[in-house]
């Protein structure tokens, strides 16, 4: 069985494109959760997945919990200049039926596949924390699955930190996270889409390049129109264009030499 393994697409659909185009062979998809926030087209990655015509085994992550609280109390509409951020813009592109999508997916899912058992979750705990040694590990699993599955081999999956790996607690007792398909984190200079397939229960960790321009170039729009938040701005300009840092400074605009 191929298992394709993804998590932190973000409203990317070249990026998930890409990945699905790369690897069309599989059996089953899973995806730990962010479909939503810090991209440009969250209907048409909520579309794609949700006209899969192969199994999926899906689960929300915070950024879809985010995005959905503020689409259900309408906070998104009420935003002034300078403070628009792209959870906002999210929510302008969502339609009901999005946000029914949404709020109908799981938080955790359980899995078996090729003799291994698997639980899907977005994050460990409420920060950036990790499975670090074997007793973690099983209380985890237990509080997920109501059962200890002691002499079972197990393995988890997450997304949430956007760092790609494999954690090995010993050799039936396992940790995965795909990397995010969109971006990386802002200590982490890699422009790829990731992920992991996992075929007959070996895992291997992938990533492929893709067209990231439509995501700089709407970024690039709106500093011009001077509504979105500039750090805002700054981020997509790493993860997607050619900025150095996170924080690299934004190009003057015609507004700004004349205010000055």
């Amino acid at each position: 069985m191929k298992i394709l393994v993804m998590a932190d697409i973000h409203a990317n659909i070249w990026a998930l494109d890409a990945v699905l185009k790369t690897e069309k062979d599989f059996d089953l998809l899973c995806c730990a959760g962010d479909y939503t926030d810090y991209g440009i087209a969250p209907e048409k990655v909520i579309d794609r997945l949700r006209t899969m015509k192969k199994p999926v085994c899906l689960v929300y992550g915070n950024h879809d919990k985010h995005v959905l609280n503020l689409y259900q109390n309408g906070e998104w509409r009420r935003v002034s200049d300078g403070a628009y951020k792209w959870v906002h813009y999210n929510c302008e592109r969502l339609k009901s039926a999005d946000a029914a999508w949404l709020s109908g997916l799981p938080e955790t899912f359980f899995l078996e596949a090729d003799g291994w058992q698997y639980v899907i979750r977005h994050q460990y705990d409420s920060g950036y924390g990790e499975i670090e040694c074997r007793d973690s590990f099983d209380r985890f699993w237990k509080d997920m699955t109501g059962r200890d599955g002691k002499g079972r081999k197990r393995r988890v999956i997450f997304g949430h930190t956007h760092r790609q790996c494999v954690h090995i607690l010993d050799e039936s007792m396992q940790w995965l996270n795909p990397g995010s398909v969109s971006y990386r984190r802002p200590d982490d200079p890699d422009k790829s889409a990731q992920y992991a397939v996992i075929s007959d229960g070996e895992i291997r960790l992938c990533r492929i390049g893709y067209d990231r321009s439509p995501q700089r170039l709407e970024a690039e729009r709106l500093w011009r129109d001077g509504r979105m938040m500039r750090t805002e701005i700054q981020d997509f300009m790493f993860f997607f264009g050619d900025a150095k840092t996170s924080r690299d400074p934004l190009p003057v605009r015609s507004r700004d030499r004349i205010e000055k």
